[in-house]
């Protein structure tokens, strides 16, 4: 709920009319505002709305004061997408690309000439997500994983400079989970957006994996805000790696970077993993969490194809703004996989090291 004041700050810029329910919200400054929205969910006296461009909005039950029932609203058409874009950051100072359902916006850090490599970039970067849309649509395809079309203009921001790629981290994060430093690239819920540093632009490693997390939740297999757990969303992302060309592998393909992590790590176990997210949302923990993140969703896609497809199902169900306990995760999964997190952890640690002696022969 960290971000629940910005919000109705924001909230202002979105009450033009258009179709689609109509909340009137109370601001904190005491005046009302109309917003044209879709009620995503609700939940912990919060109620959270979904706008024509993708984003969301979370206000505070007591903040509505009113709801019209109506369509939902029209999604945003590409060029009003780039014209949002550029209104946020000047004309002067965007290169863009659209390569649908993908629109690319390299920042730069003055409004001086123009590098003309930037627009090779974001047509790089187009090209790259295309692919990656196009490898992840068939594993799930494979997984039998039921998927919806893309509503939305899926938006890649790319910045220039470190400077201004930090501001813009804090700014959305809050300063929640990893330090700014230590983050090359993410996708934030909330704006649905893919944010990326320039640097990152040449092998598209971590832009890869904040990728694959847009197109889950823009693909219908799950809901953003739901309590859906890190693990499944992290082990399904680190499942998809490439060299700046094209997606080498997929989810179950064994990973030269997480497969051995993942048979180092020891501070932590499966069970603390499917119990919470809390190893996922520091900068000492998370290797250890993302390499068991791994193990464990490739150990599903790979040895329990029907358990994994009844997973993906009941973790669709799950409602934006709703609530897990600890236990009710690790009863939920340990109920659909029909073993104990612990007697799977055992499991992996036989079968991995077999699949990698296979790909060494």
């Amino acid at each position: 709920m960290s971000r629940l004041a910005p919000t109705l700050v924001l909230l202002s810029a979105f009450a033009a009319p258009a179709s689609g329910d109509t909340f009137t919200v109370r601001l904190d400054s005491g005046n009302a505002v109309r917003v044209n929205a879709r009620l995503a969910g609700s939940g912990q006296d919060a109620h959270a709305l979904e706008l024509a461009d993708g984003q969301l909005q979370v206000i505070p039950a007591d903040r509505l004061i009113e709801r019209t029932i109506g369509p939902d609203p029209t999604p945003i058409t590409f060029d009003a997408m780039l014209q949002q874009l550029t209104d946020e950051f000047g004309v002067g100072r965007m290169v863009t690309d659209v390569e649908k359902p993908f629109v690319i916006a390299l920042i730069r850090a003055s409004n001086g000439p123009a590098d003309p490599r930037f627009g090779a970039v974001v047509k790089k970067a187009g090209t790259f997500f295309k692919g990656m849309q196009n490898s992840f649509l068939e594993f799930v395809r494979q997984a039998r994983v039921e998927t919806v079309p893309v509503k939305y203009p899926l938006v890649a921001i790319i910045f220039e400079s470190d400077k201004q790629f930090d501001a813009y981290a804090v700014a959305i994060t809050g300063q929640q989970g990893l330090s700014p430093e230590n983050i090359a690239a993410f996708y934030d819920l909330m704006s649905n957006r893919l944010v990326i540093r320039l640097r990152e632009c040449n092998t598209f490693d971590t832009p890869l994996h904040e990728a694959v997390h847009q197109q889950v939740y823009n693909r219908g297999i799950l809901q953003r805000l739901a309590p859906v757990p890190a693990w499944f969303n992290e082990g399904i992302a680190t499942g998809f790696e490439g060299d700046g060309e094209r997606i080498r592998g997929g989810p179950k393909v064994v990973s030269d970077r997480y497969g051995p992590m993942a048979l180092r790590a020891r501070v932590v176990d499966w069970r603390e993993v499917v119990a919470n997210d809390r190893c996922f949302q520091g900068d000492v923990l998370a290797a250890e969490a993302y390499g068991h993140a791994w193990g464990l969703h490739w150990l599903l896609v790979t040895k329990y194809r029907s358990e994994y497809n009844k997973l993906v199902r009941h973790l669709a169900t799950k409602k934006p703004l709703d609530q897990d306990r600890p236990d009710q995760r690790v009863a939920e999964f340990e109920q659909i996989l029909g073993k104990s997190v612990q007697d799977l952890q055992a499991e992996f640690y036989l079968e991995l090291p077999k699949a990698l002696a296979r790909r060494r022969k």
